[in-house]
């Protein structure tokens, strides 16, 4: 794939035709205007418009996008011209509509990845649309995101997340069949756990005696049933039903008096006040009465009033403790009412009796109630015994892949040393005494198996985050150079990097555009630009130091240049934000 234009049917627009190599957007002037301006003059907005126009979406969240969404809306309408192998493509987006336009044909904002991936032969050979393939080999930079966090944030995402693992695994070369079959194992046991959790709560209310009760009931009445004894059962129904309505009638009895004695409590509650003994108003009448007393007896005054406000709120708490306890007691007393109203409510409607005749009738309608309660608590079993077996199954399933992960990855140690010696050879670039190392590890219990390190010397300190993104970018581009044969970066790639490793930068850069036709986009500040083609802060004897050739090359790649000074000579030909 290569970058052709980007534009926009609005004349103030300041379009960007690309070159096949080097492309480079420089903002060349400083004035108090940028540090009023919310977009200062569009560097970063260049690189924002490309993910956009393949697809890239507004944070609703972040006050940055919502702004740029807000202008863009009423901007016109953007189009982006570029080429897939010999074939031209041009994507045009109206901000206020939600629809896209490839080659003038309309396409639904739900049907644009897949019209992309069907573009992208890389998106199929790596199995992921084109918006995450395209966070792979550029990297915006917006505010509040993780893109530049680390060498595998490039979805902006944490570093443990599971979708960017899995893309960086894929671009390094790994066969990920283990990883999303281990993925699709983890999700199942998370269904299990949440069945789990379901059939012990139904534990708590299914007493494993009341299977055995309910079968020897069944059987008991199936016995008398086949004998015919009408009367006798009849009346034993009806005695489990009148015993069950005074049980619920010694429970409902229980309830009311707890119900009475939390509402006194209530009310003793709400009565309660803190009265606190008034120290100065005894003293008040003590004087009025022209008679006085000893400091010491003020002061065993307010301890005896520090007392009685100790006495009070712990009054108070037993009180709330008591209604609690009793309020838990109901709940408890309810659950065991429903129970016995359901038992005698069914026996009741197994009765249904109008004379004699009728009562073995009523003798096999409990029988057909029984065995439907029987079902229920077997079927219960049955799940439980079910549960059991799944659980052992994806258990060891989860082993199977743990122990299959570890065997792949052995047999990968030869490619994965051919990796991190290229690795390395970038990283040698910008330090000459080391070249870091790339290693990929089995991961404890994540559900991408594997753990990826980058790591240089000294990892943390002033620039080496920066230069180990860019190493770990160019390996990615140097294993996977037709995937879409574009690199970019945001000038914040460059903070905190010395001039020394800003050179060398573009010197790797150049040689991977020169020798691999890596189209490659980045935007700069007027520092970073003059600092690179002025060689300030190098020795002239300095392996780094940008010869004529390379000066020109970037010279030639400046596509466009941006100026503060006036917002005519923005990205945008005006300000917003």
């Amino acid at each position: 794939m290569k970058l052709l234009k980007l534009y926009s049917d609005n004349p103030d627009f300041k379009e960007i035709i690309f070159k096949p190599g080097l492309n480079i957007v420089a903002g060349l002037q400083l004035s108090s205007f940028a540090k009023d301006s919310y977009n200062g003059i569009g560097k970063s907005s260049s690189l924002s418009l490309l993910h956009l126009m393949f697809g890239g979406s507004f944070d609703d969240k972040s006050p940055s996008d919502v702004g740029f969404k807000s202008f863009l809306s009423s901007y016109g309408t953007m189009h982006l011209d570029f080429m897939v192998g010999s074939v031209p493509y041009i994507i045009s987006k109206n901000f206020a509509e939600s629809a896209y336009y490839l080659n003038n044909e309309k396409i639904s904002k739900s049907a644009y990845p897949k019209k992309l991936r069907s573009l992208i032969s890389a998106c199929n050979t790596f199995d992921m649309n084109f918006k995450p393939l395209f966070n792979m080999f550029a990297r915006r930079y917006l505010p509040g995101r993780n893109y530049y966090a680390g060498a595998l944030t490039q979805q902006g995402q944490q570093p443990n997340d599971y979708y960017q693992m899995l893309y960086n695994l894929v671009l390094l070369g790994l066969d990920t069949s283990l990883i999303t079959k281990n993925k699709k194992i983890a999700e199942d046991i998370r269904k299990l756990k949440n069945t789990e959790q379901v059939l012990n709560k139904q534990k708590v209310l299914i007493n494993e005696s009341d299977l055995l009760d309910l079968e020897e009931e069944r059987d008991r009445l199936i016995e008398a049933k086949a004998n015919f004894i009408i009367a006798l059962n009849y009346d034993d129904l009806k005695h489990q039903a009148d015993e069950l309505t005074q049980e619920m009638a010694v429970y409902r009895n229980k309830i009311y008096t707890n119900e009475k004695d939390i509402r006194k409590r209530i009310m003793t509650l709400d009565a309660s006040r803190d009265e606190a003994i008034d120290i100065a108003k005894i003293t008040e009448i003590y004087k009025e009465s022209e008679f006085h007393f000893p400091d010491k007896v003020a002061v065993r005054l307010k301890d005896a009033q520090d007392f009685h406000i100790r006495i009070q709120e712990a009054r108070k708490d037993r009180l709330k403790d008591q209604i609690s306890e009793l309020r838990e007691n109901n709940k408890y007393l309810q659950t065991k009412l429903a129970n016995i109203e359901a038992m005698r409510d069914k026996i009741l409607k197994d009765l249904d009796s109008k004379g004699a005749l009728e009562e073995y009738n009523s003798i096999g309608e409990r029988i057909r109630t029984l065995d439907a309660d029987i079902a229920e608590l077997t079927s219960y079993q049955t799940l439980l015994a079910k549960f059991e077996k799944d659980k052992a199954k994806l258990e060891l399933d989860k082993a199977t892949v743990k122990a299959e992960s570890v065997k792949y990855l052995e047999e990968q140690k030869v490619k994965l040393k051919d990796v991190e010696t290229k690795f390395r050879s970038f990283v040698k670039r910008f330090y000459t005494d080391h070249g870091g190392r790339l290693s990929v590890t089995n991961s404890k219990d994540a559900q991408y198996l594997y753990n990826i390190e980058p790591h240089i010397h000294k990892d943390g300190s002033q620039g080496v985050n920066e230069v180990k993104i860019l190493c770990y970018d160019l390996l990615l581009f140097s294993l996977n150079p037709n995937a879409l044969g574009f690199l970019a970066h945001d000038s914040c790639i460059f903070s905190g990097m010395d001039p020394r490793q800003k050179a060398t930068m573009f010197k790797v850069v150049l040689e991977a555009v020169n020798q691999s036709g890596l189209q490659y986009f980045v935007n700069m500040n007027k520092d970073t630009y003059e600092q690179i083609l002025g060689n300030e802060g190098l020795d002239e004897d300095d392996e780094c130091v940008l010869n004529n050739n390379e000066r020109a090359q970037i010279i030639h790649g400046t596509v466009l240049e941006l100026y503060d000074a006036d917002p005519k000579h923005t990205l945008f030909g005006r300000t917003f934000g």
